[in-house]
């Protein structure tokens, strides 16, 4: 049974690989043609590119989508690729937060940071991590109202930097508290979905590759804040070989 099961995950894997890379070959020239489209107007015409916008937005949302089921799968298959180097973690947060400020700020919400000084350096793939922030920023704004406030932050404990992202939103119900990092796992905010639901599994998944762990701690009407750890140590793999 157990081979069975790992057969079936090793197909569904090269499934989905394929179908990934057929359908990202027209979506990229999908997306480099509306760009293209904009590039080449006419400056009467670049005024009224809402059309094109559309699609370009369109086009990197199904992007994300086939790259976060690319990411699920490897993380169900315990390979998702992590590419390691020294880093200062007090870049990450800044980084993160420049990137989402001027989202925050067309929404009415209150971007900041909350970083100690003289983090000790971690061994991360900085991508990934960005991702993770991505996830969990994006995450926060959706359920923080205008005037509202996000916080991102990065502190030291024993043998680890903790990195946060607190919200002033409307926070997570006791029974849903458990299964926030689930897959597919989406909170009722208004109508409509708000995606796959797969950020918060990827970003545990991302977290724990690094040999860390990520929780949130949230209250009714009171706002969530999403926590995850990331060890200091050196992972074994990059540390030098003794010979004797």
């Amino acid at each position: 049974m157990e081979a069975a099961l790992r057969d079936a995950v090793q197909a569904r894997e090269h499934i989905l690989g394929v179908v990934a890379h057929d359908l990202r070959n027209p979506l990229s020239l999908i997306m480099m043609q509306s760009t293209r489209l904009h590039r080449s107007a006419s400056e009467p015409d670049r005024r009224n590119q809402k059309p094109a916008q559309a699609i370009s937005r369109a086009a990197a949302r199904m992007n994300r989508l086939i790259q976060d089921l690319l990411d699920v799968t490897r993380i169900e298959a315990g390979r998702l690729p992590v590419e390691r180097r020294p880093l200062s973690p007090g870049a990450l947060p800044a980084e993160a937060a420049d990137t989402e400020v001027a989202l925050a700020t067309s929404s009415g919400i209150d971007l900041r940071l909350a970083v100690a000084k003289d983090l000790p350096e971690i061994w991360v793939d900085r991508d990934r991590l960005l991702q993770v922030f991505e996830n969990l920023i994006g995450n926060a704004m959706k359920f923080t109202k205008s005037g509202g406030q996000i916080t991102v932050g990065a502190e030291v404990r024993t043998h680890e930097v903790l990195f946060w992202v607190k919200d002033t939103g409307a926070g997570i119900s006791p029974e849903d508290l458990p299964h926030v990092l689930d897959r597919y796992w989406q909170a009722a905010a208004g109508a409509g979905r708000l995606g796959a639901g797969l950020g918060l599994a990827i970003s545990k998944g991302i977290v724990e590759a690094h040999g860390g762990h990520i929780w949130v701690e949230s209250a009714v009407g009171q706002g969530s804040i999403f926590y995850f750890s990331i060890p200091t140590s050196r992972p074994e793999e990059d540390r030098p070989q003794m010979t004797h």
